[in-house]
């Protein structure tokens, strides 16, 4: 079933467009300013603190490492609790909202529904008894 699409023009239409490009390129930016930051943190703050208060300082490589495997474990964490938190979230505000899939669905059942009731006319007429087959092993 084909739905109307919206017929946005003008400024709103740029605007979706700067949105849906900034969102693909958002993870780059942020890659490149967690860098920066990284960076920053490290010779302005960690660095002199150790070398201050704990007496011993990590190289900044050890620091990339450190900050690497905080990272990793972060994006483990959201990857088994947070995307199928998002992802249900998002399944119910589709369902909520008539998404096209939701139209298509309710057709879909409504013309199975009407399949059965036919089949079972079919079934009436012609006699047949209906049984279930059992899956021999």
């Amino acid at each position: 079933m084909n739905l109307p699409q919206a017929r946005i023009k003008g400024p709103l239409r740029w605007w979706g467009r700067l949105r849906f490009m900034y969102g693909h390129a958002a993870f780059y930016v942020g890659a490149v300013q967690l860098a920066l930051v990284a960076a920053m943190a490290y010779n302005t703050t960690v660095q002199p603190w150790m070398s201050q208060y704990l007496g011993w300082s990590i190289t900044f490589w050890q620091y990339c490492l450190v900050l690497i495997v905080i990272l990793v474990v972060g994006m483990v964490i959201d990857f088994m609790f947070g995307v199928p938190a998002r992802i249900a979230v998002a399944n119910e505000q589709q369902y909520k909202h008539e998404s096209p899939i939701k139209t298509d669905l309710t057709i879909v059942k409504q013309k199975q529904a009407d399949l059965e009731r036919k089949l079972d006319k079919v079934i009436k007429h012609m006699g047949i008894e209906e049984t279930t087959e059992e899956t021999e092993e």
